[in-house]
């Protein structure tokens, strides 16, 4: 790992002095030197631990039916706020905050606990990968740190206790739920005891008023992956985007469709056949469930529009699943642009998705491990240090001649993750706006009947940097969208981005 991080701080010494990426066989040589010092002396110090099991394995054990011994306990998460209670037969998930302590109805945290999560030890500390990616689990998602405890908290409730509790109390709950796992707070110029004073009497007239109220502060984050869920599936959260913003003026002064949906739609709907019929010129092809389009904007430069980091095979297959048929793929396109002298991958229009996916397709832009950032989570005024994310080289070739990332505002969640693995590799160049500025993870939470998500998570590239509120930046602007001509503008973004990368390869 501490060679992993050093070589990458030489990759970005080299983009500081310039150097010229043939060194690179140089500085590769150094990162196998340091790779072979780094395993010989952590090997003697891995053995000589008594109470840590490195090896991964499964937290619930399939064919006797129970959970994995060495783990059966009371384990408080390391930021977060959650218990597990790992019994013989299951893994409960509890929730906690100041004066709360709940069991969670988080069926789909507790389904992974109890069918794929993997896990490892070190001394009283257990590290949860919550997916099977099978040889890649480790690799493709941070893990979740938990210390073992005694015993739970005595003012423990259940679920059904849980919602039969006051709209007063319940608010109580949300608002501490806030305080303690809200990441933003002071970026976000928000004061929970302000908030509580002004809000506290709105809500006591029932679940309705409940719901409003919450949804109200949700929305007041001007954060899009704090929500406030209903058990209808009713969504109250901030919604608005610049870029948004402008569909809407340009709405607004147009008077032949009535409905602002629909004039969405047709934003949408008109830039993704743009890019069909016009810069693939009908030849491009759509895979992965539509969710990646990609062909050659001319002979030379190749381009991949990722719409989705989800959603690559339908709903029934695993995310595993979801994964090996991202590689598939990705092979088959990267095989295919090896003559290329410069690929534009495209996320103008994409709206998240999970990690594993963008650090799936960012590891055929690199050859050699590179650290993107690391990941902290918040708790009750601190943070903690969660995991490194590092993008490892795909299993097949990869490509890394010049690489122009394309990204806008609309860019959000895990599109913004992926921006920063991409700006992490050498041959990566990130063009067009900020990014939305939504990177965290979504840290969910029950309010009575109701479901609650959270920003708790900050990534912190090597520089010590993080681009939640602000979004990534670009290393070069290039404006996407544009009120005058809002609906050919994006297209119009990556003619001069073609332009620009033929004026460097005649530079050169």
């Amino acid at each position: 790992m501490k060679s992993i991080i050093f070589y990458t701080m030489l990759i970005r010494l080299s983009r500081v002095f310039q150097m010229s990426w043939p060194k690179r066989k140089i500085m590769r040589f150094t990162f196998y030197i340091l790779i072979l010092c780094f395993f010989t002396s952590c090997s003697e110090k891995k053995t000589s631990t008594n109470n840590s099991n490195y090896s991964l394995q499964s937290a619930f054990l399939k064919d006797n039916n129970t959970t994995n011994p060495l783990i059966q306990g009371i384990w408080k998460s390391i930021g977060n706020g959650y218990y597990l209670e790992a019994r013989t037969d299951s893994i409960l998930l509890y929730s906690y905050t100041d004066s709360f302590c709940y069991k969670e109805k988080n069926d789909y945290l507790e389904g992974l606990l109890n069918s794929q999560s993997q896990f490892t030890i070190h001394e009283d500390t257990l590290g949860i990968y919550l997916t099977d990616f099978g040889d890649k689990t480790q690799i493709l998602q941070t893990k979740k740190a938990f210390i073992k405890v005694s015993h739970l908290p005595e003012n423990r409730i259940g679920f059904s206790e849980l919602t039969n509790l006051g709209s007063d109390e319940l608010f109580k709950l949300y608002i501490e739920t806030m305080q303690e796992n809200y990441a933003f707070s002071e970026r976000r110029n928000l004061n929970w005891k302000s908030l509580m004073a002004s809000y506290k009497d709105s809500v006591t007239s029932g679940d309705e008023a409940l719901f409003n109220t919450m949804g109200k502060i949700a929305t007041l984050t001007k954060d899009q992956h704090t929500k406030v869920i209903s058990e209808t599936g009713k969504t109250l959260q901030y919604r608005i985007t610049p870029s948004a913003e402008i569909v809407k003026e340009v709405f607004e002064e147009q008077s032949e469709i009535k409905d602002l949906n629909k004039y969405f739609n047709l934003f949408f709907s008109t830039n993704y056949t743009n890019i069909t019929d016009s810069l693939l010129q009908g030849n491009g092809q759509k895979v992965a469930n539509d969710k990646v389009e990609w062909g050659q904007l001319t002979e030379d430069i190749g381009y991949i529009n990722i719409h989705s980091f989800r959603g690559f095979l339908g709903k029934e297959f695993t995310r595993k699943q979801q994964i090996d048929s991202l590689n598939v793929v990705m092979q088959n396109i990267i095989e295919i642009f090896q003559d290329k002298d410069a690929i534009v991958v495209d996320i103008s229009f994409n709206f998240g998705g999970y990690d594993a996916a963008a650090l799936t397709i960012a590891s055929y832009f690199t050859d050699i491990p590179v650290l993107s950032h690391t990941s902290h989570v918040f708790n009750n005024n601190s943070f903690y240090e969660e995991d490194q994310v590092i993008v490892y080289p795909a299993d097949s070739k990869t490509f890394t001649k010049p690489v122009y990332l394309l990204m806008t505002d609309i860019s959000r969640s895990a599109a913004e993750s992926f921006a920063m693995m991409m700006g992490a590799l050498p041959n990566v160049k990130l063009i067009g706006s900020n990014t939305l500025g939504t990177l965290s993870g979504m840290l969910g939470k029950s309010i009575g009947g109701f479901y609650t998500t959270y920003s708790n998570q900050k990534l912190v590239d090597i520089n010590g940097r993080f681009f939640e509120v602000s979004g990534v930046e670009p290393d070069i602007e290039l404006k996407v969208f544009r009120k005058e001509d809002i609906f050919q503008s994006h297209k119009t973004a990556v003619i001069d981005l073609i332009k620009m990368i033929e004026e460097n390869k005649n530079s050169r």
